[in-house]
């Protein structure tokens, strides 16, 4: 068994993405893991957050849906579900983008914490 402790923090987009618009987010100066991403938004709208350049492994959600009259507020898209990018890892110098598709995204929190995190002993 082991156990970690690390700081979490969240990175906020307060203003509409635009259907087809991507956003680039300035890195915090800290390599950084994304445990979650709370989205809101147009009911049928999409999210992609992914690392520069978004090519293969380094997209982290793709084309999440969002289902407003499901989920009427935020929506919670575990990013260990979607794959992607190895363990959500971004280093202190990757840059995060997030696009959206079809529909307008309102707000946009990435749930994060500092990685790597401290080792703790368990006993």
């Amino acid at each position: 068994m082991s156990a970690e402790i690390s700081s979490t923090f969240y990175i906020t987009v307060d203003e509409t993405i635009a259907a087809g618009v991507t956003k680039t987010i300035a890195n915090p100066g800290r390599a950084f893991r994304v445990v979650s991403v709370l989205v809101t938004g147009a009911d049928t709208a999409t999210c992609d957050v992914y690392k520069n350049p978004a090519t293969g492994p380094d997209v982290l959600i793709a084309q999440a849906v969002l289902d407003v009259a499901v989920m009427p507020g935020l929506t919670d898209i575990p990013a260990q579900l979607q794959g992607g990018i190895a363990d959500q890892k971004f280093t202190s110098t990757d840059a995060v983008n997030v696009a959206a598709g079809v529909a307008n995204i309102t707000r946009v929190v990435l749930v994060c914490t500092g990685n790597p995190s401290q080792a703790l002993t368990v006993s």
